[in-house]
This record gives structure tokens, sequence and C-alpha cells, in this order.
């Protein structure tokens, strides 16, 4: 099953163009009803509670995620399907005291935020126009349409739209001059001061490697890596510094969502009080559901895969580092 967190290969011609390497990001019907499979017939969504070892029903699975703060919802980006699941999510969510109070997205980055709550201000925001004036287009993300239900999702509950993702910029800085180019405070109260738990760093310096196809040469990693912890880290901080009524929730791939070393990590430390909940919008791959109980999510909701077809995301990294 491929959740190992990474969909930022497909950008990464795109990014590289721009100097800045692609990272981890990582149609069927909404869930609930029947969806058909790769064969035409029909199959129920399949939502397995990980910790369990179970699959859960509906009714279960909103138990489970209305009674948490932070709702982490994963996705594979290019996917539809998962879009359309993070709308109904917010939906039902909002609908659950205490409600929806802010839905974060990692396509935006903070810096973002002062142009987000002007544009984003109820449910009859131009959408389209907000996509423009943020240079969606241009960003390397997928075509705003497959995003737009969430986003109309959070507005129509109510919710606070956040920025969630790094400045513009910064990660080229965090390359160069590691964690001194982020607000010391941010690096002390998230914890990026002290280094990741060995196993967990082993465990995502070898994802990055495999996510680039072991084509990085190994001096690149040490980079990657800071600024992998950093964006979950700047995530994680967003959603803690939320002032509001409600839950809040975080759109973003997979592998930020991941509780091992993605963003849960970090909310774990700077808010161990407060109660996260990992879900992993994860593609059916036949023959590996009784792998489902090694992935590192609380809930995984497995899913069709998209509808058009993919290249071979080692293409792209192939033509980023020149080889």
């Amino acid at each position: 099953m491929a959740t190992t967190g990474i969909e930022g290969l497909r950008r990464i011609g795109r990014a590289a163009a721009g100097g800045v390497l692609a990272l981890l990001a990582a149609c069927a019907d909404p869930a609930g009803t029947p969806t058909a499979g790769g064969d035409g017939t029909a199959r129920a969504p399949a939502v397995f509670d990980v910790a369990g070892g179970r699959f859960l029903g509906e009714e279960a699975l909103w138990r489970r995620l209305a009674a948490a703060e932070f709702v982490m919802l994963g996705e594979t980006h290019d996917n539809p399907e998962h879009h359309r699941l993070q709308a109904r999510i917010v939906r039902e969510l909002a609908a659950r005291p205490p409600g929806v109070g802010a839905v974060a997205f990692e396509m935006l980055t903070v810096d973002r935020q002062p142009l987000v709550d002007r544009m984003l201000t109820g449910p009859d925001a131009d959408l389209r126009a907000f996509a423009e004036a943020v240079g969606w287009e241009e960003s390397g993300w997928p075509d705003f349409a497959i995003y737009e239900p969430v986003f109309a999702a959070a507005l129509e509950s109510g919710a606070r739209v956040l920025a969630a993702d790094l400045a513009s910029g910064t990660t080229r800085r965090i390359r160069r001059d590691g964690f001194a180019a982020l607000d010391p405070e941010l690096v002390r109260r998230t914890g990026l001061d002290r280094p990741l738990p060995p196993d967990l760093e082993a465990g995502l310096r070898d994802t990055l490697a495999r996510a680039h196809c072991d084509r990085l040469p190994a001096r690149m990693l040490p980079g990657l890596l800071r600024v992998q912890r950093a964006r979950d880290a700047m995530m994680a901080d967003r959603l803690a510094g939320f002032r509001g009524r409600g839950r809040v929730v975080l759109i973003t791939g997979n592998g930020h969502a991941r509780r091992d070393w993605g963003v849960p990590y970090y909310l774990r430390r700077m808010v161990p009080q407060r109660t996260v909940v990992s879900v992993g919008l994860v593609e059916r791959v036949g023959g590996r559901e009784r792998e489902l109980a090694r992935e590192p999510f609380d809930i995984l909701w497995l899913t069709g895969a998209p509808g058009h077809r993919r290249g071979d995301p080692c293409d792209a990294v192939g033509g980023a580092t020149g080889g």
C-alpha cells in the first residue's frame, strides 16, 4: 500500500525549475455510499482502526473523530476522491458539538494568512477569485477544482481557513542555514531544538531517500530532513495556536498526517493534554490489506485510485537531479 506519505514527487520537475526540491507532501462517490471497484462492482468504503485492528462502522468512525480536538486528514494530493471525503468529514464534524473552529491547509503558506482572511470571510466567498489571488495555478498543487469542495465545506461550517505551511522562501533558507532560519521561539516551543529519536530519524531519512527513488546525493538528505521537520512543526504550531471554539482540522499529505514523525508528533509535545486523531486516506491495493495494522495512522480510510493515469514519479526525480 503506497502510504509512505510522499505525494510530492509529481511536483519535482516544476519545483526544481524554481530551485526548490519537491518534498514529502504525500473517482468514487462520497463515503457512506457504495463505490465502484476496479472491476465495476459496488464496494462499501472501508475504514480501519489501526490500534484496534478492526474495521469501523460509520457511526463508530464519527464518534471517534468527534472525540478529538485535532483531526489530521491526510491525502494523496491528486486524488479527487480524497478531497471529497475530506469535505464530507469536515461537514460531519461541523454538525457535532462543538463543531469545527478552523480548517488548516498545507497548501497555503503562513504569509498568505492576511489575504486568506480578506477573501474567505463567509460561505458566499468567491473561491475561484481566491485561487487566482493566491496564484494556485502556478503553485505546483493539483487543479484547484479538486480542492474546492474542501474549502467550500470549511466556509459552510463557519470555520476559519488557516494557512499552515512555512512562509514562501523559507525552505531554501532552512536547507542552507538549518533551523537558524526560523523564529527561535518557534524552534523552542515546537521542539525543533531537539533531535528526533534515533529510530524516527532513521525512518524519516529512509522514507525521504526512497521517495526520491534513491537518486539523491547523500549530502542532500540532511537538508531535506530539516525541511520536513520544519514543515511538520509549523503546521502543528498553527493548529495548537488557534484560539477559538471548535475542533481544528488539518488538510495535508499523508506524509505529514502520519503519527510517528509527522504533525501529530509535534502536537503531542506541544499540547500533550489535547487529543489528536490521524486519518490516512489511502488508495486500496489488492492483496496488501493484511499490512494495515502496521500503517502509521490512527485510522485508515481505503479509497479508489484517481481516474487519471499517473506517470512514473521517478522520471521527475531523474530530471531534477541529473540522474
